[in-house]
């Protein structure tokens, strides 16, 4: 018995000597991707409170910021932007600097705001007597 026991132990260690024999060199390559942006197409609308979902991905890898823009016919108002990591995604939430104007109604601080990132823009009520207005969103 002692004798089967001793056979099977060298067979096994013979069967995982080639794992101990070589060493396995792993190369990872990061590929670094742009700076996307997914928005709807949307309108401010007269009375109506509406929030814009917005999909931005900094895949760039140069922690360098971004500004979110918008451009719109009429001038409008925006009462809030929250973010959040999307589905599956680790990110660095954006932190603002600066304040909004004009076109930009968000910049975003170098070091943040990388990965894929889920927006909801918050746009006010335009006044009773204003017709939709198209809004368009860009990244930069």
């Amino acid at each position: 018995m002692a004798r089967l026991t001793l056979i099977g132990s060298i067979f096994a260690l013979l069967l995982a000597a080639p794992a101990f024999g070589s060493n396995i060199v792993v190369t990872l390559g990061l590929k670094t991707g742009g700076l996307t942006l997914q928005a709807p197409q949307a309108a401010a609308a007269a009375g109506k409170t509406i929030q814009v979902p917005l999909t931005i991905a900094d895949a760039r890898g140069s922690g360098a910021g971004w500004t979110l823009h918008l451009s719109s016919s009429k001038s409008v108002a925006i009462t809030s932007i929250t973010a959040r990591c999307a589905d599956g995604s680790t990110c660095t939430l954006p932190r603002s600097i600066g304040t909004a104007s004009g076109a930009t109604i968000l910049r975003v601080a170098p070091d943040s705001g990388m990965g894929v990132m889920d927006l909801v823009v918050t746009v006010a009520p335009l006044a009773q007597s204003a017709g939709a207005v198209p809004l368009s969103f860009s990244v930069a």
